[in-house]
């Protein structure tokens, strides 16, 4: 009997334990409310993505495909450890400010968060607070979103004069099938001549006239079987190119602690010199699964790539960079990365295994 009692209290003295230390984490829970006065900020418990362009952009011009305000994250936020940080939001009377590169639009103010979607170029959004780490408040689909303020300004910015359209007095570029087979890479730049005329593809993404239609058609095909491929990139003018290349080498000689000879060589494998990217020929897209915000070696695992590997040839597209094939076409295997080259040559360039450069003897 003396047993049973003694057990018995014992098991009364755990439950009240137990009853304690569960009523001291509640506490701690709601004891983390943000107030009115900042927000306080705790990191995901997730590693931060590797980001060192604008989203929209993927490793054969850039590498990492993100969106702009992640360039700017410090070391220190790529800790595996929650740390908490508090912002103040200065309110601010609603204006109107315009997105100067492709922007991602975060649950809070910081690149760790989650991203909610991407401004394009020049998208207004309404900015109602400014948080005290030099980030914005907007509204976003009728939501509160947070965006990095480096990449917003109050003067409206212009995107329809940066790409060309042609005279109707001009001899347009593209003449035969056999034209849609150039190539453009790193030693291979666009002649200084050279014009096109644009398309939209799918949201503010455009290419050249005749790939964008075959570019849309193929998505379509895509979605009539239950797979939805999101573009990232397409189009890029010669300007942004030249801009994107000089950023990421000034990036690495600060951050990286480079010398620009060691920036600009590194850089330069997987980024092409303005003039030298497929995405300023305007035949290229890069494509994404539809929850994703940047490009990832992992695409080539998903349902997305296998349907590209099945159909992109019968709409023009080829996978242009290859994995095994670095050494010859310069950039690395980037299985996001589809080029049209027509339907003539698609099917053909595909079954020989070969890239582009060896497919036309090119590989100097």
């Amino acid at each position: 009997m003396k047993r049973l009692l003694s057990a018995t209290i014992a098991a009364v003295l755990l439950i009240s334990l137990v009853a304690c230390s569960n009523e001291a984490g509640d506490e701690a829970v709601v004891s983390g409310d943000v107030t009115t006065e900042g927000i306080v900020t705790e990191a995901p418990d997730q590693e931060e993505e590797e980001i060192t362009t604008s989203p929209e952009e993927s490793t054969d011009d850039v590498s990492g495909m993100n969106a702009s305000e992640d360039e700017e994250s410090s070391d220190d936020e790529t800790s595996d450890e929650a740390q908490t940080v508090s912002y103040e939001v200065t309110e601010i009377e609603a204006v109107t400010m315009y997105a100067t590169d492709p922007l991602n639009v975060r649950e809070g103010p910081d690149a760790l968060y989650e991203a909610l979607g991407q401004l394009t170029v020049g998208e207004a959004v309404t900015v109602t607070g400014e948080v005290s780490n030099g980030w914005y408040r907007i509204d976003y689909n009728g939501t509160t979103g947070y965006v990095s303020g480096d990449y917003l300004r109050e003067d409206e910015v212009i995107t329809e004069d940066e790409y060309t359209t042609l005279d109707s007095d001009d001899e347009y570029y593209f003449q035969t099938e056999e034209d849609y087979l150039i190539l453009v890479n790193k030693t291979n730049l666009l002649p200084d001549d050279y014009k096109i005329e644009t398309d939209t593809v799918q949201g503010s993404y455009e290419m050249e006239k005749t790939a964008a239609y075959y570019c849309k058609l193929m998505i379509e095909a895509a979605a009539a079987d239950g797979i939805n491929l999101k573009v990232l990139s397409a189009y890029r003018t010669v300007a942004y190119q030249q801009k994107l290349f000089d950023r990421n080498v000034e990036s690495r000689m600060e951050d990286d602690g480079m010398t620009y000879e060691e920036a600009y060589a590194d850089t330069a494998q997987n980024i092409a010199p303005a003039g030298g990217s497929e995405h300023n020929a305007g035949l290229v897209v890069d494509i994404i699964t539809e929850n994703d915000w940047d490009t990832y070696t992992d695409f080539d695992q998903t349902e997305e790539f296998a349907w590209l590997q099945e159909h992109a040839a019968e709409y023009g597209f080829i996978l242009r960079y290859p994995e095994g094939k670095e050494d010859i076409t310069g950039f690395v295997y980037e299985p996001w990365h589809y080029r049209y080259v027509g339907v003539k040559y698609a099917a053909d360039i595909q079954a020989s295994g070969l890239c582009l450069e060896e497919y036309l003897g090119i590989t100097e």
